[in-house]
């Protein structure tokens, strides 16, 4: 939970100052004033309540793609980032709105887990997107190119 509260951006002007993080109108949230997200958050968030909900995010989803690598090198990672990109793509030509569900595969031990359940063997997940029918979200902020490539 530390982590997802060091990412959340309570309000536009603090998601604009950083240009990054997770704006919380983004995830349905309202916005606030950064000292009363900060407060909030810690009351209201926990980790059952995060599960819950992403569980029932998950219920009422149409559908879930597993992105899955050969190997963890930097050539299997480009490979499903390009996977990726198509399916949203070509999501987002028919209409269908795509979501990141990627704690299965945040934790190294949680991803082998995740793995083993879907019959991977050597394979390694390394996306989970939900998809699905669901109202236009606001997009999420970015950082320019020459920011984050050097």
């Amino acid at each position: 939970m530390k982590e997802l509260k060091s990412w959340i951006r309570f309000n536009e002007a603090d998601a604009v100052a950083t240009g990054d993080g997770l704006f919380s109108r983004l995830t349905g949230n309202p916005t606030l004033p950064h000292w009363l997200g900060n407060i909030l958050f810690s009351m209201v968030l926990s980790d059952k309540s995060d599960n819950d909900k992403q569980a029932r995010q998950l219920r009422s989803s149409a559908g879930v793609a597993i992105f899955v690598g050969e190997n963890a090198d930097p050539a299997n990672w480009f490979e499903v980032g390009r996977a990726y990109e198509n399916f949203a793509l070509t999501a987002t030509e028919l209409g269908v709105r795509t979501a990141f569900l990627n704690q299965p595969v945040e934790v190294p031990a949680v991803r082998m887990q995740f793995a083993q359940w879907l019959g991977l063997g050597s394979r390694r997940p390394d996306l989970v997107v939900r998809f699905g029918h669901g109202p236009q979200m606001p997009y999420s902020l970015r950082r320019p190119v020459a920011d984050v490539i050097v």
